[in-house]
């Protein structure tokens, strides 16, 4: 009854205008980019929820899950760096924290090293060796456990339907998801970076993060998603998003 009064009467009056703009609050995102704010308007549905976050570095800076995390969402985090898991152990106590690699298969594998804590750490040695060229400093190899994706949800128990699956491993992206059963798991949304060829990224170093619209849909990734029945939905700088059919 209220709705319908409030729709006719108050909602167009320049009164409950101000109101709404005077008590408006910015949504600050701890994203590097903004893209928490789509991911957060797309999971609006779900009061709670689980994530999964590969490659998921900080617990608040960069981080696609803080905001999920502070409205009562809990997760499993995956990252091969120490430091960086001991970070989401103490800032994240409800979270499941796990210091690994993630790749398209198990077994032992190299990863590519700046320093421990490092946005750039990768499992793809022309990716580290472009960004060497680019910081002009070199990059330790280090031979690192790696597990499937599927393995590591097995073994944790998660629930094949869970909301959200964040994949940001550096130009890895692709041998994570070919490493999970998208045909059990289906997670709701899917985030993940789709970056320009590593002969394109190099090149042009101005627009090296840039990709059109064509390339995002003929890219492997889409591909490989749009065959397990997802779909893109957006793509904002880096990262792509994709729900289930």
């Amino acid at each position: 009854m209220f709705k319908k009064f409030k729709e006719r009467f108050i909602k167009n009056t320049i009164l409950y205008k101000s109101y709404r703009i005077l008590k408006s609050k910015p949504f600050i995102s701890n994203s590097a980019f903004g893209e928490e704010i789509l991911v957060n308007r797309i999971l609006k549905s779900y009061k709670k929820g689980f994530f999964v976050d590969v490659g998921a570095h900080n617990p608040v800076i960069g981080s696609l899950t803080k905001r999920l995390y502070d409205k009562g969402w809990s997760g499993l985090n995956l990252d091969f760096s120490e430091p960086n898991i001991k970070l989401l152990k103490l800032f994240r106590s409800r979270d499941v924290s796990i210091q690994t690699g993630v790749s398209d298969k198990n077994g032992m594998q190299e990863s590519f090293s700046f320093d421990p804590s490092s946005g750039t750490n990768t499992l793809n040695r022309e990716y580290a060796e472009g960004w060497s060229k680019n910081f002009y400093k070199k990059f330790e190899v280090k031979k690192i456990e790696c597990q499937t994706l599927t393995k590591i949800l097995d073994q944790n128990s998660i629930r094949s339907d869970f909301e959200y699956l964040n994949i940001d491993v550096e130009a890895h992206d692709l041998n994570v998801l070919k490493g999970l059963d998208l045909n059990f798991y289906k997670p709701k949304l899917i985030t993940c970076e789709i970056i320009p060829e590593q002969k394109k990224l190099w090149s042009n170093k101005d627009s090296m993060y840039f990709s059109t619209l064509e390339q995002i849909l003929s890219s492997k990734i889409c591909k490989y998603l749009q065959k397990h029945r997802y779909k893109l939905i957006s793509h904002y700088y880096l990262t792509s998003f994709f729900v289930s059919d």
